[in-house]
């Protein structure tokens, strides 16, 4: 969690550097920070999906071209369109479940979201203690829908409630305990979606890497699974995301999950994805993973 405080050891705090004095320094920004999750969201979308029928991952949608000339769609109802990232200049045609996550298209996962429904969506992120609305009220999530349903909205989780989304997706579905020392939780882990479900999207995930938003990790020495998410806020440059797993399909069944947030960071796949490579190094090189 950056910027750190100041010590007497080390001197100003990192923060003396970049002009930030609100007093903020100490806040765990991983347990306690809550941000927009932009598209690293689309995973819990689609799991909600699999989860009301495996036959949605060829659920198809389009997404064209608007009228002024941006990528995205116009859904019946809806004042404004859905909007692609701006660096998205050409339609994605016909999507399915595979290629909205891998290029991650707003279109698709609006249009995915409007069909699996409020109280599926609204189920499927509890299951990971993530809230999509306040008061977890499935009305208010029927008005939002088509704009949680990629991770904006009122949707607003922590870093580490992410990186379990991960963790779960590489453990086949299942949800562990977090625990801060050595002390093993007392929690056991349970199960927050289906094997198959979970497999899936993992191999989804890695094809995001190999294939999609997520490519500037392809060369990695460690086969990383992944999603990115660049996350609109209100003031400022968005928010840049990159959660996943790796190694992707661990022999030993030893991996780690993380989530890469960098606050107004921009692009997910420029900014936030490269960091995840120094994370997976470490862990390798500390034994954690092969």
């Amino acid at each position: 969690s950056y910027p750190f405080p100041a010590d007497e050891a080390h001197g100003p705090a990192a923060h003396d550097d970049v002009g930030e004095q609100d007093g903020d320094e100490l806040m765990d920004r991983a347990r306690y920070g809550v941000y927009p999750p932009g598209s690293t969201f689309k995973l819990v979308t689609a799991l909600a999906a699999l989860k009301r029928g495996p036959e949605n991952v060829k659920a198809s949608f389009k997404c064209q071209r608007l009228p002024d000339g941006r990528v995205g769609v116009q859904l019946p109802g809806m004042s404004r369109p859905i909007r692609d990232d701006v660096e998205d200049r050409v339609p994605h045609g016909v999507v399915d479940m595979r290629k909205g996550l891998v290029h991650s298209c707003n279109a698709y996962f609006a249009q995915l979201g409007r069909q699996v429904g409020a109280r599926a969506l609204l189920d499927t992120a509890l299951a990971f203690d993530i809230h999509t609305v306040p008061d977890d009220d499935v009305r208010s999530l029927q008005r939002d829908l088509p704009y949680a349903a990629y991770g904006q909205g009122h949707v607003l989780v922590t870093p580490m409630k992410m990186a379990r989304v991960a963790a779960a997706i590489a453990a086949g579905g299942r949800l562990s305990a977090v625990h801060w020392d050595d002390v093993r939780p007392v929690e056991p882990a349970r199960a927050a979606v289906d094997a198959a479900s979970a497999r899936t999207i993992g191999e989804f995930m890695r094809e995001v890497v190999t294939d999609g938003t997520g490519r500037s990790l392809r060369g990695a020495p460690i086969a990383v699974a992944g999603k990115t998410g660049t996350a609109e806020v209100a003031a400022g440059a968005s928010h840049s995301w990159f959660v996943g797993f790796a190694p992707y399909r661990a022999e030993n069944g030893h991996a780690i999950a993380f989530a890469v947030l960098i606050e107004n960071g921009g692009y997910g796949g420029v900014a936030a994805a490269p960091v995840a490579t120094g994370i997976v190094a470490a862990a390798h090189t500390l034994g954690m993973i092969k």
